[in-house]
């Protein structure tokens, strides 16, 4: 970093001894009419070098373009300086010397802050570049000073001289760099350089990216206006100073003022301005000012206002600005900056600098506009100015999003609509060519789609297949018109109740109790009474559902009795049809929606068949009667019914919810159970979902990690499926707060765990080594829960990348990751969750860890402090291996700790706390 700072210091101290010195004598050649020709020809010699540049890029490498960039530089200011004193050559001089300040000031450091971003990642960017911009400002301070004081004393020449001998180190500094630090970071991590990006024009690169458009639109904007008030700033204090050495004098003596201001507001403000409001709101001060500097010129025009206006312009600019306008570049991919960066510091810059001048041609030539008059199109300039920085902040957040999005989770596909035209038109084809002894799979999967479709164009062609050769087809038709408005087709199926096939059988007996009840009674009293539980039983099932909201045609048929007759005969039936007829005494205790077959379901809910309790499970989820809810939760946690049990509680949806607090505060559902219904929470769309999956962390369960984590889980996943959702901000903010807290205690006693694994007897290591990983497996999935929390309050697309990207076993992913939710989060989150992140990444660096020295007595007085928060915790598993561990140990400390955990709630860590404290008083164990 010194060696940067030096390099930095040179150039612009070297800019600021020719800048005062290249403007004066300008100016006193030409006077102030001439700058906007300058401005101009400024902008075509920039296009012409910038044109060359790239094209070096191609061939060369960035320090061979660099250094041939300087030696270029550095001939050409000893030439201004041997032919100065040469009458004839005066006005080429003041000319190419003015030229040269302006093309030097943006090459030599649009070249140097690409070398110093190819030194340092982002992170290490963003910490450093402020320290090292201090270094740009304090050479500017410099330069200014030495021009004011050796200008009347040395003259303009031997201040080129000066500054030609300042320059030269630059060369050995950059080569020095370039070696012991750029060339090795790119023979570790070598990129491909694509052939469409070498070839690649530079301008089209930019065309094609919306945030380096902007940011062009930036660095435009604040050059035409940094022109413009350079413009009121020279052409007044012109008039005000004839002498060429007193006006250089007047320039070195503003110059540097400027930058002593703006060192001490790289020094004292630009970190805590950048981390406090991000790079966007960094970059809105100097337009901010020169706005109000415009307004000021234009209330009260003068000197006094210009030099305000351009002392806020020169002391943001290299400081606050320049810092903002670095960070911008750096999402951007490294190849794309390396072809990018110098066209735009110096094309962009010095083209802007021309529409600048043409600008001032037309307004002061043009409109004979004096220089105060110039003010509103400050004003105007800067307010455009301040829109696009503006926009930029979510081209910036795109441009990291960009850098993360292989880690971004993938989109699901969207079902095909069946409603669309085409395919409705395919479907009617096959129902109407379908011929009689056809294979029945295409219209079966036909039939199955149009199930739910109303349209009358398929009624006659689904009414023709009722005599298909295939049962199932047959079957499946008469489900599909029982559910059409369509011909009466009591006649047709009549005589399908005889059909030798059960399928069409039963959805011939489906249709008569749902359309001809009263007239084909006989026929389904036949069904009713038959034997097989394939017949009778969906006769009963059919009945049960038709009439479940009149219980006078219930008790007509008597169906309670018939119920109570099946399930009395079951105990004398064979095994395979009994089993037969419990399923469909289920499926019609479910389906009644009375008390019917009430007991009958529960019996069966707790019984011991698994396949039973499946169908019962089902049975319940039918009924939907809330008496089943409390059965159902505890079956949750166990594995054969769970996944029948969760489908049918989410059918319960909103009266789940209601139901469950209850429970709750009885303390009637088991922990075990508890953890798997996030589960089914998560699926019910309701407001109220969320406020009870917040109460089970908070109000009943708040100690129990892995609840916790189900519980974030589900809201994540409601945060997702129903994004119309509100999650309370004030509550996810306090979990965050609780868990960065415990994440950073646990980081501590891992570093500290870590260091003393060596120490101590095979035992102690092994008991030490077990708490290592249970305390690697806290941490673990301490940073799953920080991470859904912060999933809740910003867009899951954003947070899941950065979980991810920490994770990576790569050093730049995490990096990208770390910059990215740097610039996503809010400023009181990023106070407290970016430098927690940031010393995770430290302390998981094992090469860091063994290079951090930390005395024995100091990791110990660590461990002490956080034992003892860990036994006054609720972490059981986390207390057990450390009290094995303090058993192990021998520490006296521990004791009064240890007495403590003898009346905890646990048996398990009384039991341990006891063998420990029995270790410790040197008894022998059983």
């Amino acid at each position: 970093m010194l060696l940067l700072q030096l390099q930095i210091f040179l150039i612009i101290a070297v800019l600021l001894i020719t800048k005062p010195v290249g403007s004066a004598f300008f100016l006193s050649r030409f006077g102030p009419e001439a700058l906007p020709y300058a401005y101009i020809l400024t902008a075509i010699v920039a296009a012409i070098i910038s044109t060359v540049y790239a094209a070096a890029v191609k061939y060369f490498s960035i320090l061979r373009v660099n250094l041939w960039s300087l030696g270029v530089c550095i001939f050409t200011l000893l030439l201004f300086g041997l032919v100065l004193p040469l009458g004839a050559s005066k006005d080429i001089v003041a000319v190419g010397l003015y030229l040269w300040v302006a093309l030097f000031g943006v090459l030599a450091a649009s070249q140097f802050w690409m070398l110093a971003s190819m030194v340092f990642d982002i992170r290490q960017s963003k910490r450093l570049f402020g320290p090292i911009g201090a270094g740009a400002i304090a050479g500017g301070i410099l330069g200014g000073y030495l021009a004011n004081l050796l200008a009347s004393v040395v003259g303009m020449r031997m201040l080129l001289f000066l500054a030609t001998a300042m320059l030269l180190p630059c060369i050995f500094i950059s080569l020095y760099i370039w070696r012991h630090y750029v060339q090795p970071q790119r023979t570790k991590a070598k990129r491909e350089f694509t052939e469409e990006l070498a070839a690649a024009q530079p301008y089209r690169i930019i065309l094609a990216s919306n945030h380096l458009l902007l940011l062009c639109g930036i660095i435009a904007l604040s050059v035409i206006t940094a022109k413009l008030v350079d413009y009121q700033f020279s052409a007044l204090a012109s008039a005000r100073f004839a002498d060429p050495d007193r006006l250089t004098a007047f320039f070195g003596f503003w110059f540097s003022t400027f930058n002593v201001i703006g060192l001490l507001i790289q020094l004292l403000f630009t970190q805590r301005i950048v981390q406090r409001i991000g790079v966007s709101g960094a970059l809105l001060f100097l337009p901010a000012g020169l706005s109000l500097g415009a307004f000021f010129m234009f209330l009260v025009p003068g000197l006094g206002a210009a030099t305000f206006s351009r002392l806020v312009d020169g002391s943001l600019k290299q400081s606050l600005h320049r810092a903002g306008v670095e960070m911008l570049f750096l999402p951007v991919d490294p190849q794309v900056k390396g072809k990018v960066k110098t066209y735009i510091d110096v094309l962009v810059d010095s083209a802007a600098g021309g529409i600048g001048g043409l600008l001032l041609l037309l307004l002061v030539d043009g409109f004979g506009i004096t220089s105060f008059g110039i003010s509103p199109v400050v004003l105007f300039f800067a307010l455009i100015w301040l829109v696009c920085v503006l926009l930029i902040r979510e081209e910036y957040l795109d441009a990291f999003r960009d850098q993360l999005r292989h880690l971004r989770p993938k989109d699901k596909r969207k079902g095909l609509d069946s409603r669309h035209k085409e395919v409705l038109a395919g479907f009617l084809r096959v129902l109407n060519e379908a011929e009689l002894g056809s294979d029945g799979r295409q219209v079966l999967y036909v039939l199955e789609r149009t199930a739910d479709l109303r349209d009358e164009q398929f009624t006659e062609p689904i009414q023709r297949l009722l005599h298909h050769e295939s049962p199932a087809v047959r079957a499946r038709a008469l489900n599909s018109l029982s559910l059409r408005q369509g011909p009466d087709l009591l006649m047709e199926v009549m005589p399908m109740l005889a059909d030798p096939d059960i399928r069409v059988k039963n959805a011939a007996l489906e249709y008569l109790v749902t359309h001809h009840l009263e007239d084909a009674e006989p026929l389904i009293q036949d069904q009713l009474n038959d034997p097989r539980a394939e017949i009778a039983g969906a006769a009963l099932v059919e009945l049960v559902q038709e009439t479940r909201s009149n219980p006078v045609l219930r008790k007509r048929w008597k169906l309670q009795e018939h119920f109570d007759q099946r399930v009395e005969a079951l105990q004398r039936l064979p095994e395979e049809e009994a089993v037969a007829w419990r399923r469909k005494l289920l499926v019609a205790a479910g389906r009644a929606g009375t008390p019917l077959g009430h007991e009958f379901l529960a019996t069966e809910l707790g019984g011991q068949d698994p396949k039973m309790v499946q169908a019962a499970i089902l049975a319940a989820g039918e009924s939907l009667d809330e008496r089943w809810i409390f059965p159902l939760v505890n079956l949750l946690s166990e594995a054969p019914y769970r996944p029948y049990a969760i489908s049918v509680l989410v059918q319960y949806d909103l009266s789940l919810v209601r139901a469950l607090p209850t429970y709750l505060q009885e303390g009637k559902i088991q922990l075990e159970d508890l953890r798997r219904l996030p589960t089914v929470l998560e699926k019910i769309n309701h407001q109220q979902t969320v406020v009870l999956l917040f109460a089970l962390i908070e109000k009943y369960f708040p100690a129990d990690l892995e609840l916790r984590l189900e519980v974030l889980r589900a809201l994540n996943a409601m945060r997702r499926d129903f994004p119309e959702l509100q999650m309370p901000a004030t509550q996810i903010f306090r979990h965050i707060l609780a868990e960065a807290k415990t994440y950073r205690t646990a980081i501590k006693n891992l570093e500290a765990q870590a260091k003393l694994l060596p120490l101590g007897n095979e035992q102690l290591r092994e008991a030490r080594s077990g708490l290592y990983r249970l305390l690697l497996q806290r941490q673990d999935g301490n940073l799953d829960r920080l991470f859904r929390l912060m999933g809740l309050r910003y867009p899951p697309a954003d947070i899941i990348p950065v979980y991810r990207g920490l994770r990576a076993a790569g050093q730049q992913e995490k990096i990208n990751a770390l910059e990215f939710l740097d610039v996503l989060l809010d400023q009181p989150l990023k106070r407290l969750v970016i430098p927690l992140m940031e010393y995770g990444i430290q302390a998981a660096d094992a090469h860091h860890a063994r290079q951090r020295e930390t005395d024995v007595a100091q990791l110990e007085e660590i461990q002490f402090r956080n034992f003892r928060r860990i036994l006054g915790g609720r972490d059981v598993r986390l207390k057990l291996a450390v009290i094995h561990v303090l058993g192990l140990q021998g520490d006296v400390r521990y004791r009064p700790i240890l007495e403590k955990c003898l009346s905890a709630p646990d048996k398990r860590v009384r039991d341990f706390a006891e063998k420990a404290l029995r270790r410790l008083r040197g008894e022998q164990l059983q």
